[in-house]
């Protein structure tokens, strides 16, 4: 019951968090299609204020949960050909985003020691009052190079208005012959929006 309550009261956040006022000028649901995608790269260029929430790293069969960092940055995103890239100043190459040709996306698994995010996609998808795919959702990928060790990076982002944008980050990578991968929840609010 605990889960319920916590699961209601972010719901509550989120809907909070939404914007209305961009809502109402520019309908959101149905905007996930190819034909989209000139306007969307449109209002998704510019500065935008991340945070990384909540995730887990699993590992050699550990899965080791770490908190949010708490920290909030702030990120560029522009257009370049037909794609969006992101970066900030210490991003080793761009985020480079296209428009998701997936299926639903999910978070659920069912090994217990990894812990659930506090909203799903379709929680999230609900405050937009549609399917998550009707959504505007992007997927990026980058990589890095840290210690030695490359790490692939992978974004799904999905918008639950036109200034807020909810995701997971995915990072897979292998340290010393032992894969690794690690996920975590973002959120993502234009600035000065």
């Amino acid at each position: 019951m605990k889960g319920y309550h916590m699961r209601a009261g972010a719901v509550f956040v989120v809907a909070l968090l939404a914007s209305p006022a961009a809502a109402e000028d520019q309908p959101l649901c149905g905007t996930s299609g190819q034909g989209d995608w000139p306007r969307i790269q449109e209002v998704f260029t510019g500065d935008w204020l991340i945070e990384h929430q909540a995730g887990y790293a699993a590992m050699g069969g550990m899965i080791l949960p770490f908190p949010g960092d708490g920290e909030v940055e702030t990120i560029t995103i522009w257009q370049l050909g037909d794609t969006l890239q992101a970066t900030h100043p210490e991003a080793q190459a761009p985020l480079v985003l296209q428009l998701a040709d997936e299926p639903r996306w999910t978070v659920e698994t069912d090994n217990p020691a990894i812990p659930e995010p506090l909203l799903s996609p379709d929680e999230v998808a609900l405050t937009a009052g549609c399917s998550q795919l009707e959504l505007p959702r992007l997927i990026g990928t980058t990589t890095a190079v840290i210690d030695g060790v490359q790490m692939n990076f992978t974004y799904r982002m999905m918008a639950m208005d036109w200034s807020t944008l909810y995701g997971v980050m995915e990072i897979d990578s292998v340290v010393h012959g032992t894969p690794v991968e690690a996920r975590r929840t973002v959120w993502m609010r234009a600035a000065g929006r």
